[in-house]
């Protein structure tokens, strides 16, 4: 805020010292006052519309701090411009009604310092008289605004109550002065009147100056009848002070005579104690010799009991113990037993499940692939001699042959998953990154966009997880909507550790493609499952069930998150122990 030199430049020495005293008075005031709602970053005093006052507070406020803020001094010219005003300050003078000031400060819980107003409807108003300030706090206006005084400004305005009779006196010194200044008024309007009547009779061609003059009279009226005016209020102001200074003097009478009961009632009772003291004191006296004896009895007492309770418990516990640990041992043996033989039988088991697999692939491969031979035979040799429901069956057994044939490929490829797996440390951006590169063709056909977040450095196999993302950036590329751009967003953190696991990541894999409605969304990762017709996507069913083999390798959880129509969120979890190369196979 920006305030002209020129507005100190008219007030004499005197007059900038009282300025000066009257914004020290408000900073003060304002800080020893609690209940302030506003978050403003600085401390926001208002002025209304007085420009000395608000130029003084703001040369003051530089260097000081009002609940721990910077002071930010405003000057307003309207009530409408109280918003975010923590202080205000409002001097009578400006004409301002004291009732219409307070209904607009309900709405915006600004603390009102007023200047020269009576005492009653204002919260904390300060009076000038001849350079001295008196502080008038009204303690039951300001909690209805939801403020507080401190107990420093109440005794403050308390002092102010107790040197009143010297203002007091003051102000009849003040008045007097008025009364002598505006009697020499009068007579100077007297003397001017009578000149002007002079010179009216001596010359009539002098009429501009006799304006003139008569134009220095009215304005030496207004002066009087603004001396007059300022008197009354003077006036005024001494009836105020003295009604207050007879109710502070009966309250204070009040509450010296409390404090003589409160005293007198002190010391009766500090007697009645000294008494009760002294006969406690010979009490226990007697009691101390009693417990003495009595506790020399019971130590041996106890110190027999606990030996004897020690015996029997260490006793106790070291036959508790030896049962419990050959309990347990012989448990760890069974245990070990039955893991070693389950563990001999599961491996047998997997390497029987691989070999089947592989025979069933490759025998069901052989008569399938004469099949697909003696069509293709039938095809290119035979088919302008078939009529159309034969070359429309011939076709439909090619295509089911060729599906088949992908299917026993798909199936021997699940089964091979993991049989070769090695844990080694991961850096999973420069894994997606050779994974994306395979990706440059369907990219460059769909214009699909695949954007890669933060991607931790893991623990885990590399030739299955670069297999898992393949196909969870496949399915995001393929299942997209008529017309729409692809969008793949991955990215992946690092989870805190639990009970079970001390290493542990969470990827995801967002898409905005055409989703998956609710009710499948748990049957999507069983093997073979579609949820679309060959002719609108292609696919053989086996991709999700892969990635959750995958993922169970990695001892973690794949599941999805979608709406029809709004795209899908695949996250999955990998996580190891701290020892990871000595896991258990799955």
């Amino acid at each position: 805020m920006f305030f002209s030199n020129n507005v100190l430049l008219a007030q004499t020495n005197d007059d900038q010292l009282v300025t000066k005293k009257r914004a020290i008075y408000i900073m003060n005031i304002a800080g020893q006052v609690s209940g302030y709602k506003k978050n403003n970053k600085k401390f926001v005093i208002g002025i209304l519309q007085d420009k000395t006052t608000a130029r003084a507070l703001f040369m003051s406020s530089a260097k000081r701090k009002i609940n721990r803020k910077s002071i930010d001094i405003q000057l307003l010219e309207s009530l409408d411009e109280l918003k975010n005003i923590d202080v205000l300050y409002v001097n009578k003078s400006y004409g301002f009604k004291i009732d219409a000031i307070l209904s607009q400060l309900k709405k915006h819980s600004t603390l009102l310092i007023s200047e020269n107003y009576n005492f009653e409807p204002s919260m904390i108003n300060i009076s000038n008289l001849k350079g001295d300030f008196i502080i008038d706090v009204n303690v039951n206006v300001m909690s209805k605004y939801g403020f507080t005084a401190s107990s420093s400004l109440l005794e403050s305005s308390l002092k102010s109550a107790k040197n009143w009779k010297q203002l007091y006196a003051r102000t009849k010194i003040v008045a007097q002065e008025q009364k002598q200044t505006l009697k020499a008024q009068e007579e100077e309007l007297k003397e001017q009147r009578k000149e002007v009547f002079i010179k009216e009779i001596e010359s009539f061609s002098k009429d501009l100056k006799i304006e003139e003059e008569q134009k220095r009279v009215e304005d030496l009226q207004k002066l009087t009848i603004t001396q007059r005016v300022k008197f009354k209020e003077t006036k005024g102001l001494l009836k105020e002070l003295e009604n207050r200074y007879s109710i502070q003097k009966a309250l204070v009478t009040s509450k010296e005579r409390e404090l003589i009961n409160q005293k007198s009632l002190i010391e009766k009772q500090s007697n009645f104690l000294e008494t009760q003291e002294k006969q406690i004191q010979l009490q226990r006296e007697i009691l101390g010799e009693q417990e003495e004896k009595i506790s020399q009895q019971r130590k041996i007492n106890w110190l027999l009991i606990t030996l004897v309770v020690s015996v029997l418990l260490f006793l106790f516990y070291f036959y508790k113990t030896r049962q419990k640990e050959r309990l347990l041992i012989k448990n760890l043996e069974q245990k070990n037993t039955e893991i070693a033989q389950k563990s001999k039988i599961l491996s047998r088991q997997n390497s029987e499940l691989e070999q089947f697999a592989f025979i069933a692939s490759h025998d069901l491969q052989e008569p399938l692939h004469t099949v697909t031979s003696f069509s293709n035979f039938l095809l290119e040799d035979y088919y302008d001699q078939l009529d159309d429901m034969g070359k429309e069956n011939l076709v439909y057994i090619k295509e089911g042959c060729d599906r088949m044939s992908i299917l026993i490929r798909s199936l021997l490829d699940y089964s091979r998953i993991g049989t070769n797996r090695k844990l080694e440390v991961i850096n999973s951006t420069e894994l997606l990154q050779n994974i994306i590169k395979n990706f440059n063709a369907t990219i460059n056909e769909t214009g699909a966009k695949i954007i890669l977040g933060v991607m931790p450095e893991i623990k885990g196999y590399r030739v299955e997880l670069g297999l898992l993302f393949q196909n969870l950036i496949s399915n995001a590329i393929k299942f997209r909507k008529h017309g729409q751009v692809p969008i793949v967003t991955i990215y992946g953190t690092k989870l805190p550790k639990n009970k079970e696991y001390s290493h542990r990541w969470e990827f995801y894999v967002k898409d905005n493609g055409i989703g998956i409605s609710k009710k499948h969304q748990s049957d999507i990762f069983n093997i073979f499952k579609r949820l679309h017709a060959r002719h609108e996507y292609e696919g053989t069913g086996i991709g999700l069930a892969h990635c959750k083999k995958i993922v169970s390798f990695h001892h973690g959880n794949i599941s999805v998150k979608s709406e029809k129509g709004k795209g899908a969120t695949f996250s999955f979890t990998i996580q190891f122990k701290d020892e990871p190369d000595t896991i258990e196979e799955i």
